[in-house]
């Protein structure tokens, strides 16, 4: 996968007064339960399934995953309208913080950079005390997934989303990032998806290459290889896979989305019950493949690295929840 290029100052000026609507100007109302930025999700029921494919970049091994629990993922990947409401809620309640270039936390005592919007993929910005999207030469695109969002960006959206409804914060800790002191599947806060969850879900319920079945990728059912050249709505492409009525999108192409679990590429093949991957890497797994990705990175047993500061144009993020 690539990595960000650098960009001039003179860049960096010229995009920082490309002003558009506020969030919540956009005509699209993204309300759920009444929270203005909480994405719809889908319940996944619990079940068995084998993890890894054999073939995939590091999803060779294959290991029998057995989940106990229900859980909401998100239906699609969270999206400009709804990160930027949400950042324009924890700036207002002071649960972040702006310099120049980043949107930092300030929960738990914490200054990681959540979001860049001075890069060129950044389509939100930041003037006069209110967050608002910005033409990066694609147009306005409220319902595009955001992106130039870190791991620690997209894990404390889940923490903001637990805190607007009063839910227990998954992500509360003393420093290092754990969710639920290592244990995702026993908080009922929003959270991000578990490495197992996540493949469970895409693959659901017949162990398909693809979340929409065996049949080979092209750009009817995915957005990858850069045929769009730029992100899509979400929703745009057929729902898949199905479950229990409900489609998931995206879940192949668009952007990579980061996972809750640390990396390890050697998972085993021993059987596991809730797996939450290992307590020491610092590297976060990235799932799904993005629209500038190979045809390679589609399949849902592959599993890639990044570290959880970087942040850029081809990395967001959805979101899950344990059902209570």
């Amino acid at each position: 996968m690539s990595r960000p290029v650098p960009i001039s100052w003179r860049a960096l000026l010229i995009l920082a007064i490309c002003i558009g609507p506020a969030c919540d100007d956009n005509p699209a109302d993204s309300s759920r339960d009444g929270i203005p930025f909480t994405p719809a999700t889908v319940l996944v029921p619990p079940g068995v399934f084998l993890m890894g494919d054999g073939d995939s970049p590091c999803g060779t091994d294959e290991r029998l995953v057995t989940l106990t629990h229900s859980f909401y993922l998100g239906q699609h990947e969270v999206t400009n309208r709804e990160y930027c409401d949400a950042l324009q809620w924890a700036y207002d309640n002071g649960y972040v913080t702006v310099d120049y270039i980043f949107v930092r936390d300030n929960l738990d005592g914490r200054r990681e950079a959540l979001l860049c919007f001075h890069r060129p993929g950044s389509e939100i910005q930041f003037a006069d005390s209110v967050f608002t999207l910005r033409d990066v030469g694609h147009g306005i695109n409220p319902d595009h997934p955001v992106k130039e969002v870190s791991w620690y960006g997209a894990a404390r959206y889940c923490d903001w989303l637990s805190l607007e409804a009063g839910l227990p914060r998954a992500y509360e800790h003393g420093g290092d990032w754990s969710c639920n002191k290592g244990n995702p599947y026993g908080t009922f806060g929003y959270r991000l998806p578990t490495d197992a969850e996540w493949e469970y879900a895409a693959q659901y319920d017949d162990e398909r290459t693809y979340p929409w079945g065996d049949e080979d990728p092209d750009d009817s059912r995915a957005n990858f290889h850069r045929t769009v050249g730029w992100t899509s709505s979400v929703g745009n492409y057929p729902g898949a896979p199905m479950i229990g009525g409900d489609p998931l999108y995206d879940m192949a192409g668009n952007l990579w989305e980061w996972c809750n679990d640390r990396w390890t590429c050697d998972l085993g093949t021993s059987n596991e019950v809730n797996p939450a991957g290992p307590d020491s890497s610092e590297a976060r797994v990235l799932r799904g493949g993005a629209w500038d990705g190979s045809i390679h990175h589609l399949p849902c047993a592959c599993r890639l690295p990044y570290m959880p500061h970087l942040l850029y144009r081809t990395v967001g993020f959805r979101v899950a929840r344990t059902a209570p």
